[in-house]
């Protein structure tokens, strides 16, 4: 079973559309997937309660409580875990940062939020955990998005895939659905795609 968790210091990212967004592709793909939500905001539990399919699986979780509930989900048949955790890194987060086998840094392309990342990154490599950023929430020139992947590839991997700020991700949580779902042939759509198959390369050639 492999663990994804999605973690950042600043808050605006769009991390918890993301772990929706991702769990629907991976799921796509015929691979069992749970998401669980460590935030205190629940956002991502939330969009499991509109939800009418009934994968991924859905669950709110303690972070004291993560290590029992992840040794369970072998048992159940998961393949893969996606850990949505809040918007810090304090003690409550680092549970998920120490169980993951991979974790995802969203950074919007902005001065702040790359600032913001370089501590992440740190405390990553702090740990010995696997870890890559994806931009998030672009908007702009493509020579912005350039910009912000060139400054944070001095500090880790950067996904060659960046993801928009774009209506279909908002629409699409609103309705308890992933982008993949909601506009299947939309921009939104590809840019998620994109970025699972890189996440699934990634971890599975460290397996």
């Amino acid at each position: 079973m492999h663990i994804i968790t999605l973690a950042t210091q600043k808050g605006g990212s769009g991390k918890s559309t993301l772990a929706a967004c991702v769990a629907v592709a991976a799921e796509a793909e015929g691979i069992k997937t749970a998401v669980l939500d460590t935030d205190p905001q629940g956002s991502v539990f939330k969009w499991g309660e509109r939800r009418e399919a009934e994968t991924p699986a859905v669950d709110r979780c303690e972070p004291h409580q993560l290590a029992a509930v992840l040794k369970s989900l072998p048992k159940q048949g998961f393949e893969l875990v996606i850990i949505d955790t809040a918007g810090a890194h304090n003690a409550s987060v680092a549970p998920a940062l120490q169980a993951a086998d991979f974790c995802l840094v969203p950074v919007k392309p902005t001065l702040t939020d790359l600032e913001a990342a370089i501590p992440t990154a740190k405390q990553l490599r702090d740990r010995k955990t696997r870890f890559g950023f994806v931009l998030s929430q672009c908007f702009g020139s493509s020579s912005r998005t350039n910009d912000a992947a060139t400054g944070l590839l001095k500090h880790g991997e950067v996904a060659p895939a960046n993801v928009f700020h774009r209506a279909d991700f908002a629409d699409a949580y609103t309705a308890g659905l992933g982008v993949t779902e909601y506009n299947p042939n939309g921009k939104a759509a590809q840019e998620v795609r994109l970025l699972w198959a890189w996440l699934a390369r990634t971890i599975g050639e460290h397996t």
